[in-house]
């Protein structure tokens, strides 16, 4: 999939319904009728491996957004059982969703034929899409971790009119 598919700001974001951690089916519209922006990571498996005993930086960096009062959720398409795992060990209380057919992934046009030391594959591109209460895509990052993008993705939280 090339780059030129992935949503763009202005766009309306997809429905989708995936499993979480705790097993329960989670639809994009049951997130949004919350009346809160949400933040959607579709993270390479990668970045939990980040994560040890003392830290966690997908965890550190997404609690400070929850903490503006923004729904956060995180796809990727490890299973159900990986996340529960994950979710517990490291004390998470946003969204982990599982996409093992990668639908929603390839749907949201983050999936790419990218170069890796001279050979070409396909791998999830970690990005960020900043969605508001109405599915409108307001903001787009592709960070290769998400602490590269914490500071401007907080800094147009704190800008929103309405959190």
């Amino acid at each position: 999939m090339a780059k030129d598919k992935r949503l763009k700001v202005g766009e309306i974001a997809p429905e989708f319904c995936l499993t979480e951690a705790e097993g329960n089916t989670v639809c994009l519209g049951d997130i949004l009728r919350k009346g809160k922006h949400l933040l959607l990571y579709f993270s390479p498996t990668e970045e939990r491996k980040r994560c040890d005993r003392s830290s966690c930086p997908l965890k550190e960096n997404l609690e400070k957004v929850q903490e503006l009062g923004v729904n956060v959720a995180v796809i990727d398409p490890d299973p159900v059982e990986e996340h529960k795992r994950f979710k517990h060990d490291h004390g998470i209380d946003f969204y982990l969703l599982s996409d093992p057919d990668m639908k929603t992934i390839q749907g949201y046009g983050v999936y790419e034929k990218v170069n890796v030391d001279g050979i070409e594959k396909y791998k999830i591109v970690s990005t960020v899409f900043l969605i508001s209460p109405k599915g409108k895509i307001l903001y787009v990052w592709e960070p290769k971790v998400i602490e590269e993008s914490i500071d401007d993705i907080v800094r147009v939280i704190k800008g929103l009119k309405t959190v």
